[in-house]
């Protein structure tokens, strides 16, 4: 090969930027003496450094090829694309997912309790007593208080307004006001609060000497869940042991959820007793328990 075309070799390799393969018998002919003849022109600094960016291109585009060949050589597994079905098939579990957490939380004798509330807010005396029947606030939750003087004080359970900080009460049309803690009684699950200002609200009346008779009527009114003002019924089952008190608490067979905490229960226009918790018993199933009005009367001494 002369040296021509040795240059035009050179030059085709270099516009089509591949690396030159050189024969072995080129070689062979270029070693010794006869490469002597031809002397390498001295490269001025800029032809060094666009040498230097040309073997950079050359090797990246070696790379670049050895890549391709592997992946021509070596397929990549396509990846599955999701059926569509299953796409909506979790969009409708989303969907209703809201609804059943509605329906764990709200069983079906809880919404009836709404009808039946619809049904006795009906009646004159409830209108009236529910004007009188207050949401409890705290920075824990809510319970339920029931207004007992014109001086403004509010009865409801020790355990709602326990340890808190700030206490608000709302009536439902008066609007809200600022309580403060005036007497307590841990044992019986009792608190008396204060408001000032009162509202123009009647006052519900403390029954004295009630009367506990297994089977008869009563009502209630208070915020069980997220509702407020709720008005529902039972019946008394009857009176039972309770650890820590002195006096038996009552048994009341009726709809009774959190939130109901503080509800005034009434016989005769008057208040019997206050709700504080819930039991569950093997004849009865989920049952109320309220305490005696006379524990509300002996507390609200202590004010006075």
């Amino acid at each position: 090969m002369n040296q021509d075309d040795q240059k035009n070799q050179d030059e085709f390799h270099q516009e089509n930027h591949f690396p030159a393969d050189v024969d072995d018998n080129v070689s062979e002919a270029l070693e010794g003496n006869e490469v002597d003849q031809f002397e390498e022109p001295e490269l001025t600094q800029e032809e060094i450094e666009e040498e230097e960016f040309r073997q950079l291109v050359l090797e990246a585009q070696r790379e670049a090829l050895a890549k391709e060949a592997y992946l021509r050589n070596n397929p990549q597994p396509r990846k599955r694309r999701v059926p569509r079905w299953i796409v909506w098939l979790m969009a409708l579990v989303l969907l209703f997912q809201p609804v059943a957490f509605i329906f764990d939380i709200y069983s079906l004798p809880a919404i009836d309790f709404l009808k039946t509330s619809a049904k006795l807010s009906k009646r004159e005396d409830i209108t009236k007593w529910k004007q009188s029947v207050a949401v409890v606030l705290t920075e824990d939750g809510k319970g339920t208080g029931f207004f007992v003087s014109p001086d403004g004080l509010i009865v409801t359970n020790n355990h709602v307004v326990e340890n808190t900080k700030q206490i608000t009460v709302s009536f439902e049309e008066q609007g809200r006001f600022s309580a403060t803690l005036v007497a307590q009684d841990s044992v019986n699950d009792l608190a008396i609060l204060q408001i000032k200002d009162p509202p123009d609200v009647p006052s519900l009346k403390l029954a004295e000497t009630p009367t506990y008779t297994p089977d008869s009527k009563v009502m209630f009114i208070g915020n069980p869940l997220n509702f407020f003002g709720i008005a529902n019924e039972g019946k008394l089952i009857g009176e039972s042991e309770w650890a820590g008190r002195n006096v038996p608490i009552i048994l009341l067979d009726a709809p009774v959820y959190r939130g109901n905490s503080g509800s005034p229960v009434f016989q005769n226009d008057e208040v019997i007793g206050v709700v504080f918790a819930i039991t569950e018993l093997d004849s009865h199933g989920k049952v109320g328990m309220f305490i005696r009005s006379n524990e509300v009367l002996e507390l609200l001494k202590e004010v006075e």
